[in-house]
């Protein structure tokens, strides 16, 4: 039956001054204390972008881009048609990759490289071919797609009721009606049809909205609703990109509160809008 060494004399001494010696420092360590009035770290942004620059088989989309995006806010990218609006969008979404050599970090999220975690945490809406609604099916009819698209597999999602639409809803709608789910897509109005697919994005609970084109809705005074919905929704926490045409379009609006803007590009049809 085998037996430890017994530690000669010199051993034992050197692990007794080693013990002291970590004693020591840990009761004389200088105590850290937080200033109260020190101002709080700013959060990081939520969209950073160095020389971004996406070039398609006709030539430049746009770019290049330097961006600093502040997290829960709203933000408006001003640009007019032609000058690579949505594409923009879709990269700051990871939907689209940019050119080699851009610098683009997304919700803490390098791009194109963390392309996969960067879709699941940011949502799309607004976008021609992307999110467009079917015209003849009806408002539950959509939502019950959009969440038997985001359920796993093997859950049934079963029927829409209004209860169940007004859960996800009434966040964007506001104090809005919201539309019956029996009603068909093609009845609603353009703010009605807009917010819903704001609703159906935010069913995947993102921490970044990305919409495009606002100016669909074609009248201002019924745009202004989805500006202060959107706003909205970035004050509840999360973090809005929205786009428009019109490089008037933030002053002629109300904010509570003034958002960042980008204006993407200018030139002769760069123009206010009507």
């Amino acid at each position: 039956m085998s037996s430890e060494p017994t530690p000669t004399p010199e051993v034992e001494q050197q692990r007794v001054e080693h013990q002291h010696a970590t004693t020591t420092d840990v009761e004389h360590a200088p105590d850290v204390e937080q200033d109260p009035d020190a101002a709080p770290t700013p959060p990081a942004p939520a969209v950073r972008a160095r020389g971004l620059v996406l070039t398609g088989t006709r030539g430049p989309v746009y770019g290049p881009v330097d961006l600093d995006l502040p997290t829960r806010v709203l933000t408006v990218v001003q640009g007019p048609q032609g000058a690579g609006r949505s594409s923009l969008l879709l990269t700051l979404a990871g939907r689209m990759v940019p050119d080699r050599g851009s610098e683009l970090t997304v919700l803490g999220e390098d791009l194109p490289r963390r392309r996969a975690v960067v879709q699941r945490r940011a949502a799309v809406a607004g976008f021609a071919g992307v999110d467009e609604l079917d015209d003849s099916v009806t408002v539950g009819d959509v939502t019950r797609e959009r969440l038997a698209w985001l359920s796993p597999w093997y859950r049934w999602t079963g029927r829409v009721s209004q209860e169940r639409f007004a859960a996800l809803a009434a966040p964007v709608f506001g104090e809005r009606p919201l539309p019956r789910v029996q009603t068909v897509i093609w009845d609603l109005d353009e703010v009605d049809a807009m917010l819903l697919r704001v609703t159906l994005a935010l069913a995947q609970q993102p921490d970044l909205l990305v919409v495009d084109d606002v100016d669909q809705v074609h009248d201002s005074g019924r745009r202004q609703t989805v500006w202060t919905r959107l706003e909205a929704l970035a004050a509840a926490g999360t973090t809005v990109i929205a786009s428009v045409a019109s490089l008037d379009e933030v002053a002629r609006m109300r904010w509570w509160a003034a958002p960042e803007v980008v204006n993407l590009a200018t030139g002769p049809h760069a123009v206010p809008a009507a």
